[in-house]
């Protein structure tokens, strides 16, 4: 009976207990290569990281930008990324104090009909600038009334306006631009003009899900452990 006893408990702590908690996050399907349409990316494998650094497990909610910052808006999921925080928004989300990664963004021409502009501060004559539904590409732009805002679904369906002369210009962050321009051999058709702003890309979290305040605290506290261990810098350097 004391050994059946004993090779009952062996067993039973032989069995994995998992004491880390899961929550979901809504992951945009169309910002290549910060984040890709089957749930990767660098912001993806970011959040994982450090949240795991924290014992949280992640899962990703994958779909459409816009469609996942309203579901964030109406409590139905926790949060979602990419987001840039600026004025307009803060109001709507909750931000962590630690952005996931700051993304340089530019202005790109087509080089059979060159902006006459040099900088965006020369953009005043109704220049049509291809954009997408809900990104953030800073207070200059947002503010910016000089400039007709082409709105649509994704950056490659702004490239290929671009391409077509439909649009005067697009803005697109650096690591974006480089892989869909290659990808779709507009390589020395579409050129960078000049640098747009600079944005920390952060989770928006949602003011009426519980606990969101607490989340965005515990990716704070991730992203700093990730950061002095090197993970994140691996993760950076891989794209």
């Amino acid at each position: 009976m004391i050994r059946l006893f004993f090779i009952i408990l062996f067993l039973f702590s032989s069995v994995p207990v998992s004491s880390a908690e899961t929550i979901i996050l809504g992951a945009e399907n169309d910002w290549v290569p910060y984040s890709n349409h089957d749930g990767t990316g660098m912001a993806n494998e970011i959040v994982l990281a450090a949240y795991k650094a924290v014992g949280i497990d992640v899962k990703f909610q994958v779909g459409p930008y816009n469609r996942l910052l309203k579901m964030v808006r109406n409590g139905e999921i926790l949060g979602a990324f990419n987001v840039p925080k600026e004025s307009s928004n803060e109001k709507e989300y909750i931000f962590g104090k630690t952005p996931l990664f700051t993304a340089l963004s530019a202005y790109y021409y087509n080089v059979e009909e060159p902006l006459s502009a040099t900088r965006k501060e020369e953009l005043v004559n109704g220049e049509k600038v291809g954009v997408v539904f809900d990104y953030g590409y800073g207070e200059f732009f947002s503010n910016n009334d000089r400039v007709t805002k082409i709105k649509v679904r994704s950056d490659l369906l702004n490239l290929r306006k671009l391409a077509k002369g439909r649009i005067d210009a697009t803005i697109l962050y650096d690591k974006t631009a480089q892989k869909l321009i290659k990808e779709n051999g507009l390589t020395g058709k579409i050129l960078e003009a000049f640098d747009s702003e600079t944005a920390g890309v952060y989770v928006a979290f949602s003011k009426v899900f519980p606990k969101a305040q607490y989340y965005a605290d515990k990716l704070d506290e991730g992203l700093a452990i990730i950061k002095a261990n090197g993970i994140y810098k691996q993760i950076m350097d891989a794209y």
